[in-house]
């Protein structure tokens, strides 16, 4: 690494946060009258590897709700993603950090919502699975919702949603 770019790090590390503990002594915050003693932080996506027990490499958690998310337990070295994955802090425990992999769809359940409320194609959530087993493989209609933009592996914050494939069989089934 040259100079100008161990600099450019050197700058970067002292703008970022020192990374700590999870469980740790965060400080405590005056709530409901007394103070309670913040021991612990995470991050969505951080918390829930946790609590799906991902503690070994090679263990893989996936939620979906709004959008849907991965990570991959990597161990105690980061590993460089040959498919624009993130690399990410997936923990840290008794000053033994764990990192793992990351892809995110940035709009998944949200897009069950987006067809119930904006294009009242549903009634409810769950009528999507209705809709999918009445779907004809034939037509091979794709849906891209990017209503914020595309997460793994693109991370393109302009792009938008696109309906691909429509004929004029197209439509939505028969409820």
């Amino acid at each position: 690494m040259g100079w100008r770019a161990l600099r450019a790090v050197r700058r970067a590390a002292d703008l970022l946060p020192k990374v700590c503990d999870s469980a740790g002594d965060f400080g405590a915050t005056d709530l409901f009258g007394g103070a309670i003693s913040i021991l612990g932080i995470a991050g969505d996506q951080q918390a829930a590897t946790v609590g799906q027990g991902c503690f070994k490499p090679g263990m893989m958690k996936s939620t979906y709700g709004t959008g849907c998310f991965a990570l991959l337990n990597t161990g105690e070295a980061p590993v460089q993603s040959r498919n624009r994955l993130l690399t990410t802090i997936a923990y840290q425990l008794d000053g033994r950090r764990t990192y793992a992999l990351e892809g995110a769809i940035f709009i998944a359940g949200a897009a069950v919502q987006w067809l119930r409320d904006a294009l009242k194609v549903i009634g409810t959530a769950p009528d999507v699975n209705a809709l999918a087993e009445k779907a004809d493989p034939q037509e091979q209609v794709y849906l891209v919702p990017a209503f914020v933009g595309l997460g793994a592996p693109w991370w393109d914050a302009q792009a938008r949603g696109a309906l691909f494939g429509l004929t004029r069989n197209a439509g939505v089934a028969a409820r």
